[in-house]
């Protein structure tokens, strides 16, 4: 790794921890986004220097979190990792992964709990936290709202041409 790669590494690894990410993930995430082609497992093993299982594991929340893409190519049983460069895109991404991960499945969830505990409980503590959960439903589903009209913005200036 040339001095460049290693500077650009350390301010994307940066941007990371000062995300709240951990070592480990900043130091992926710096990588991935300097690299401009997709890369192995075993590559980002062997320039982290970390364990292919640890590579392994962060590869799975990054992917869950919008951050990379799962590649496989055709004729390999490698798995291959790409990050994008756009940083509209990176973030549709994440987006994406919010509303996918995360507000779909418990806007499913949610309202059945409510309706099932509403006319249940009865002491005023019981009441206080049903408020809390139904004001978090409602909140869930203006985030929604903001997030996919955020997306949307997003897609205008991912798309204009460089």
């Amino acid at each position: 790794m040339d001095e460049f790669d290693s500077a650009a590494i350390e301010f994307m690894a940066n941007l990371g921890r000062n995300h709240g990410l951990g070592e480990l993930q900043s130091k992926v995430i710096g990588l991935l986004y300097i690299e401009p082609e997709e890369i192995s497992l075993e590559e980002i093993a062997e320039k982290t220097g970390y364990s292919l299982a640890s590579i392994s594991n962060t590869m799975k929340m990054l992917e869950a979190f919008g951050m990379v893409q799962r590649i496989k190519k055709p004729r390999t049983k490698k798995v291959y990792f790409y990050m994008e460069k756009n940083l509209a895109r990176l973030n549709i991404m994440k987006l994406n992964a919010v509303l996918n991960n995360f507000i779909k499945p418990n806007k499913d969830i949610l309202p059945a709990l409510i309706e099932k505990y509403r006319n249940k409980v009865r002491d005023e503590k019981s009441k206080k936290k049903l408020r809390i959960v139904e004001n978090y439903y409602k909140q869930m589903l203006e985030f929604e709202e903001i997030t996919e009209n955020w997306i949307k913005d997003l897609g205008e200036i991912a798309n204009k041409p460089r």
